[in-house]
């Protein structure tokens, strides 16, 4: 059996948890894994022995590379800040059969990194064509495989409660894609209507301005899943850029899976994971978000209905089960 080592950021990355982890169950049958975490933030330990540490582990990690079939770097070693790839450049000349895998617009951020980690790998696995086309310039080996959840741990649940809940997860930097528009929105339907609540699920409380009654659940591994799904009514807006382009949807693809119905901005593959008037409604223009919201909220047979669908779409597309044969196939080539 081959066996691979899996570099990620840390336990609780989302890439990481549902780019690498989530197959786990799948490859631990047909490989040998183990796993390196990058990020070392043992807090009793001094700032400056943790750098120390952590590059100690890097180089310990360079005299072992050797006995691994693959190395499936998932995102960069280092910083994203940092505009170094010292530790991939020697770890690829120690052992070239290197597969680099990110599912954000990385290269917008730092472009010379980004470049360097593609050309270093052998192959590269993007999260959508966004990213490929940028990636397949500098390194034709490259393959597109979506971010997937687990639709048997992520799953619908019957016991609504009479409220209404427009929900959001996500980490607190994406707050910037509340445009005033929709803010005013649901400002507007939080007034009005009485049993409508918004949920956030995030590492932090919403910004001041987001002047609307809400309730805030810190995000947690272990009630992610029962958090999300307390949610009717989805949202993922984004402001259209390079970098919410380069975006894979994620919020859309669990919304989906636990049968949610959701409304997100026409941006990047938002489009292919909301199939429109289908499972969703997808946002052309700001003033829109008031319009589908405000319909969801009234008509509990078109929640339903885009919610069941939306379930299917993510069961026969965005599944874990459904893109494994593809992952394999690209380990083992």
């Amino acid at each position: 059996m081959k066996k691979i080592l899996f570099i990620v950021k840390n336990r609780n990355e989302a890439s990481s948890r549902f780019r690498v982890f989530s197959y786990f169950p799948y490859l631990e049958k047909d490989f040998i894994l183990q796993t390196f975490y990058s990020e070392y933030n043992n807090k009793k330990i001094p700032k400056i022995f943790r750098s120390l540490i952590k590059r100690l582990r890097f180089i310990a990690l360079l005299f072992s590379v050797k006995k691994y079939n693959i190395i499936f770097m998932q995102r960069p070693m280092s910083s994203d800040k940092s505009i170094s790839t010292n530790f991939e450049y020697l770890m690829s000349k120690l052992n070239p059969n290197i597969i680099f895998d990110f599912d954000d617009a990385l290269f917008i951020q730092n472009s010379k990194k980004t470049q360097s980690l593609i050309k270093i790998a052998n192959q590269v696995i993007c999260g959508n064509q966004f990213l490929a086309d940028y990636t397949t310039i500098h390194n034709q080996k490259t393959f597109i495989i979506p971010t997937t959840t687990n639709t048997d741990v992520f799953f619908p649940i019957l016991n609504k409660q009479d409220t209404i809940t427009i929900g959001w997860t996500g980490t607190s930097g994406n707050y910037a894609n509340f445009t005033d528009e929709l803010i005013n929105a649901l400002t507007i339907i939080t007034s009005k209507y009485s049993h409508v609540n918004v949920l956030f699920i995030c590492d932090k409380k919403p910004p001041s301005h987001f002047n609307f009654k809400y309730t805030f659940l810190k995000w947690s591994d272990k009630t992610e899943v029962i958090d999300l799904q307390k949610i009717d009514i989805g949202i993922m807006p984004l402001i259209d850029s390079e970098w919410t382009r380069g975006k894979c949807g994620f919020k859309l693809i669990q919304y989906g899976a636990i049968g949610i119905s959701s409304v997100g901005s026409n941006v990047g593959v938002n489009n292919q994971v909301i199939l429109n008037n289908e499972t969703g409604f997808l946002i052309n223009d700001e003033s829109e978000w008031y319009i589908y919201i405000e319909q969801l909220i009234q008509n509990k047979k078109l929640r339903d209905v885009l919610g069941e669908n939306a379930r299917n779409h993510i069961v026969k597309t965005y599944s874990t089960t459904i893109i494994y044969p593809k992952l394999y196939n690209i380990l083992n080539q």
